[in-house]
């Protein structure tokens, strides 16, 4: 495998995680303001699967910002992808 391979799959891989990141950081934001309501559906150890759809109707223009910045993480990496014929089970996504 060619070094410029290798850093392509690096630089999808920390995408990835910048992503994950950032999601995290639009969860917790938006349940500290706007979705604070949804709060007291959950008790202490419930898991709760979120997808960016849910946060997409959000008023707070934090949160708006913080959407747009994932989206364009998760449009760079497929397009890394496409562009370098790299496939899902090459990278841990």
């Amino acid at each position: 495998m060619s070094n410029h391979r290798i850093q392509i799959l690096e630089t999808i891989e920390n995408l990835v995680e910048a992503r994950d990141i950032i999601f995290t950081q639009i969860v917790n934001l938006a349940m500290s303001g706007e979705m604070k309501h949804l709060e007291s559906a959950f008790d202490l150890g419930d898991k709760y699967n979120f997808t960016l759809k849910h946060f997409e109707t959000v008023q707070d223009v934090n949160v708006k910002r913080l959407v747009s910045l994932c989206k364009n993480a998760e449009e760079t990496v497929f397009s890394l992808m496409n562009l370098n014929g790299i496939s899902e089970n090459d990278v841990n996504l």
